[in-house]
């Protein structure tokens, strides 16, 4: 199938998947400056030629929505745009009125925890996704907050009915905006501290991890309003980031250990194919995301450390303390959120209104 991507960094571990996956992946990246994804998937300098011609358009960043009107006729879906979600986005005052409108108590601390729900343009999708980040460099009290270094998550088909009902309060605005795609919403303890609507660095590569079939057939369908089923193994998952600090590095290393078998576990970000080889192209910045699942957290840590083993990039780092600690320690992150909504009812996607059960302690 023919797949207009339209970037800014955030997605390009799918653009990369579905051009493995064989499709043919036209990709634009504003404001690039390196040689990313070249040998990988096609990369363009304009996109509106191809919007035509195009099964479907995913834009993986708010900024895009600004183009929304030039696909509004076009005979393609879309997934990622609306110019109403950028502009929200961009602006605090914007943000809390959408936050507002999901009746949760609101907080202005930073959030403890993400849920992950996919919208398809007429209801949600399942299964929602426990998000838990570890956002500094070099563990978790030292080194600067780059984005998150290691992200952990969990699928689960039910969600506390407060949270539930937020999310049922949001379907006419997103309905009238016309947006399809994922939306997080971050918790401090039960009150709201943040919403993002779009695709995000590190929960990309987990929901292509939990895939059981094409990417591609899903996202068309979640576009398209005809498919609520992610169809994502129900595991616990890792990604963890191999990422470049700038200084001493000035030019593109190679990506020693990256073969077909363990391709599909990597999220190839800042990442280039020439003459058989991959090449890490950026000095600085997140190089891959190495991804695992088990069905539990340490199964999860330990496969992602068998394949974290065999990749070698001079001058990248990865927060291997989380690797040490949990590869064989329970991760007591999900636990600590089931103690959060103790005694709340939970309600899954199929039986809205009606049944529901407690969260056990």
């Amino acid at each position: 199938m023919n797949v207009l991507f339209l970037s800014c960094g955030q997605g390009l571990s799918l653009a990369s998947r579905l051009a493995q996956e064989g499709h043919n992946v036209k990709t634009f990246i504003h404001n690039d400056q390196a040689n990313t994804g070249s040998g990988i998937y096609e990369r363009i300098s304009s996109w509106k030629p191809y919007v035509n011609n195009s099964d479907i358009v995913i834009a993986d960043d708010p900024y895009f929505g600004y183009k929304e009107n030039r696909f509004e006729k076009a005979p393609t879906q879309v997934l990622g745009l609306s110019k109403f979600f950028t502009v929200g986005s961009q602006n605090t005052g914007n943000k809390v009125a959408l936050m507002k409108l999901t009746g949760l108590e609101l907080s202005n601390k930073n959030p403890e925890y993400y849920i992950e729900a996919w919208w398809n343009g007429r209801k949600w999708c399942t299964p929602y996704i426990q998000l838990s980040y570890h956002w500094n460099l070099i563990s978790e009290t030292l080194g600067p907050r780059l984005g998150p270094m290691c992200t952990v998550a969990k699928t689960v088909e039910e969600l506390p009915q407060t949270v539930f009902e937020g999310l049922r309060n949001l379907k006419s605005i997103f309905e009238k905006n016309r947006y399809r795609g994922p939306v997080r919403l971050g918790f401090d303890g039960r009150k709201l501290a943040d919403i993002h609507v779009g695709f995000s660095f590190d929960s990309t590569e987990i929901f292509l991890e939990g895939m059981q079939q094409d990417p591609l057939d899903i996202l068309i369908e979640i576009a398209g309003g005809v498919r609520s089923d992610l169809n994502m193994i129900d595991n616990t998952y890792v990604s963890m980031r191999m990422q470049r600090i700038g200084w001493p590095t000035t030019r593109d290393h190679e990506i020693k250990g990256l073969f077909e078998a363990n391709i599909k576990h990597c999220g190839l970000v800042n990442v280039k194919y020439s003459k058989e080889r991959y090449y890490a192209t950026q000095t600085f910045g997140p190089i891959m995301k190495v991804v695992a699942r088990g069905d539990n957290s340490k199964n999860a840590f330990g496969r992602c450390a068998r394949t974290l083993r065999n990749i070698t990039i001079e001058d990248a780092v990865y927060r291997s303390d989380l690797i040490d600690t949990y590869k064989t320690k329970e991760y007591p992150k999900f636990n600590e959120i089931a103690k959060i909504w103790k005694d709340t009812k939970t309600v899954d996607q199929t039986s809205v209104g009606g049944k529901s059960k407690s969260i056990p302690a």
